[in-house]
Formats: C-alpha cells, sequence, structure tokens
C-alpha cells in the first residue's frame, strides 16, 4: 500500500455525484490505481493544469453548468501540449454522443452501471496509448504512414459502427478465437487505425487487461489468423507496432459494415 499511496497519480475522476466519485476513487486505488477526483470540470481543468503526471481523465457526461462534452473539448486544447486521454461514463449514451466524444480523443465510452474493474481496464488501455503518443511526439511521418492504410475514411458512421460492435461479431469472425481478449485487440486497433495511431506490442498487451503471457498468446494467435501484421518501428527498432493486415481491415470493413446497416447509417 505504501508504493501506491508514494506513486503520483496518473487518473483523474470527474462526477457531479459524491457517492459515485467516492466509491469509484476507492476502487481504482484498490486496483493500483491512484486517483485525483473533481466535482466539477471547472475543478478537474485546474487540476490537470496543476497536475503534469496525469494521464487519463474519466468524466461523467451528465453535470451541470459544464457537461462532459464541453469538458472534453477543453482538454482538447490541453493536449496540444501533452498527452491526454480521456473516458466518458454515462448513464445516458448515445452513438451520437459517443461519436463526438470519440472524435475530441475520447477512448473510451462506457455506459453506467460499471464495476471499478471495468474502469480500471478502459483506464490502463488509455495509459498504454497515452504513452504510445508520448515515444510518437514529433514523429510526423510514422503518422501519416499509420493513417494511409485506414481501412475507410474514418468518418462519424465508421466510428458510430466501431462504437456498436460489441455485438453479432461471431456471424464475421469465428467466435471461439474471442473467447477473452483478442477481440478488444481487434477492436482496439481498428479504432487506432482509424485515429492514425500506432500502437506497439507492448502497449496492446497492457490495454487487453490480460496477463502478458495470455495477451502475447492472443496476439499469436490473430496472427496466425492472419488478421493482424507486426512490424518494426522505423523511429525505434527495438519497438514493435502492431497493424491490422489487408485481410483484417477488410473482416473489419465486413464487419462496421454489417453493424451500419443495422444502425441504418450509410458508409458513403
Amino acid at each position: 500500500m505504501s508504493d501506491i499511496a508514494a506513486e503520483k497519480p496518473r487518473v483523474l475522476l470527474v462526477d457531479d455525484d459524491a457517492d459515485i466519485l467516492a466509491e469509484l476513487s476507492e476502487g481504482l486505488t484498490a486496483l493500483g490505481l491512484p486517483n485525483l477526483t473533481a466535482a466539477t470540470p471547472v475543478a478537474a481543468i485546474d487540476l490537470v493544469q496543476r497536475n503534469e503526471d496525469l494521464q487519463v481523465v474519466v468524466t461523467d457526461l451528465q453535470m451541470p453548468r459544464i457537461d462532459g462534452m464541453e469538458l472534453l473539448q477543453k482538454l482538447a486544447l490541453l493536449r496540444r501540449k501533452r498527452p491526454l486521454a480521456t473516458i466518458i461514463i454515462t448513464g445516458h449514451a448515445s452513438l451520437d454522443r459517443a461519436v463526438g466524444a470519440l472524435r475530441l480523443n475520447a477512448v473510451d465510452f462506457l455506459q453506467k452501471p460499471v464495476l471499478a474493474e471495468e474502469v480500471a481496464q478502459a483506464v490502463r488501455r488509455a495509459m498504454a496509448l497515452v504513452e504510445d503518443a508520448q515515444r510518437n511526439a514529433g514523429n510526423a511521418a510514422a503518422q501519416a504512414a499509420s493513417a494511409s492504410k485506414l481501412p475507410m475514411a474514418a468518418g462519424p458512421n465508421y466510428l458510430k459502427a466501431l462504437v456498436a460492435a460489441r455485438a453479432d461479431r461471431e456471424a464475421i469472425f469465428k467466435s471461439d478465437l474471442f473467447s477473452d481478449p483478442a477481440w478488444e485487440m481487434l477492436l482496439d486497433l481498428a479504432v487506432a487505425q482509424a485515429s492514425g495511431r500506432p500502437i506497439s506490442v507492448t502497449s496492446l498487451c497492457i490495454a487487453s487487461g490480460a496477463p502478458t503471457t495470455t495477451a502475447l498468446r492472443r496476439i499469436d494467435e490473430l496472427k496466425e489468423a492472419g488478421l493482424i501484421e507486426r512490424r518494426p518501428d522505423p523511429q525505434d527498432r527495438r519497438r514493435i507496432i502492431v497493424e491490422l493486415t489487408e485481410g483484417g481491415r477488410a473482416r473489419m470493413d465486413a464487419f462496421v459494415k454489417r453493424q451500419a446497416e443495422r444502425l441504418g447509417l450509410p458508409l458513403d
């Protein structure tokens, strides 16, 4: 416990409900994620500005005066100076708001009620993305190369379909392959490539929430299935980048198309 207490918080929780805020804060701390809390977006902005170690902001969407979306807009300005990831938690989710959050660089969109374990997994995924962003700072060429491999135009409707992509996957992919972290990895890679963000093997393992040995085994299985590929980072040959293969992108396109048809969304 002393090590946890000594570690500088990298997570900020924002919610106007004091009971929810306290419960979530205690839960994350118990799971090894010390955190700061704020009851208002104004207080949250102040804490972010005064604490350079903060990497992830977990915020409620429905708050008085300034809501979670407005907070994301303000945080987007701060992201120009340093990598910062945001996670939305709400009891009133909608695809439009989810896409709006994604386009403001939110990396996850969780619907209440949520367990501390669910939030912790999303936070670790977000931290992994922030650490990748820090490594890639100033590497415009690598980001452009990744963006050139987008499966589609990554417009609002594509992102809407990805948000809805937690169901009906068995129609396209083998269900036994995605019995644990593999499916989450695939979704993370699809969202990352649609956002022009490269993901390393290390970050993908962390984001999966699974033990490293399990996550590496699933990466091998996805590679053997022809869905992903690994390549050295051209800027740091010690670092391995993971991407969807052409076949993997085609499968995700087919999956997203099916989701879009269910939602009545044109992908043109």
